[in-house]
């Protein structure tokens, strides 16, 4: 009967060591799922700063069509572009803080012709484009000391260059 008893005891004991490693564990685990929960929070919100970086200055704004350039480079009157008198044409660039945009570039009235998508910010220079139609384009933002103050627009052989209004 002895021996039962010292056998009991060393299983006590293996039984004890055994809930102490798997608390361990537990708190390991935890600790690490933490760890990796602060990174992924930390990319996540360094990603939200820098999205918000590159807009600053584009959204919210009314930009609107200031002059041109032809596929020489050379400046060119707004109505070279329409064959059109320069004071029936208009336009707007807007975009908003939700990701979508609205391009209005005709002669006429803004229901003339709007077009309107969403919008992506793939660096300091470049926005993405994607409209409803399922068109893609490219605007290029022409920035001064960090500040955007040009959003150039391909349009057939042109340039067209948005300022803010």
């Amino acid at each position: 009967m002895a021996r039962k008893a010292k056998n009991k005891g060393k299983s006590n004991l293996h039984s004890k060591n055994n809930s102490a490693k798997k608390k361990r564990l537990k708190i390991i685990t935890a600790v690490v799922i933490f760890a990796v929960v602060v990174v992924f929070a930390f990319i996540f919100i360094k990603g939200c700063v820098e999205t918000s970086k590159n807009t600053k200055g584009l959204v919210d704004c009314q930009w609107t069509p200031s002059y041109a350039h032809n596929a020489s480079g050379d400046e060119v009157e707004m109505s070279e572009i329409y064959n059109t008198y320069y004071t029936n044409y208009k336009g707007s660039l807007t975009f908003n803080s939700d990701g979508t945009f609205s391009l209005w570039l005709s002669p006429g009235e803004a229901s003339d012709g709007t077009h309107t998508g969403e919008y992506s910010v793939k660096s300091d220079d470049t926005v993405e484009a994607y409209f409803d139609d399922g068109t893609n384009t490219t605007f290029k933002l022409q920035r001064n000391d960090g500040e955007i103050e040009a959003i150039t627009i391909n349009y057939n052989d042109y340039e067209i260059y948005f300022t803010k209004e």
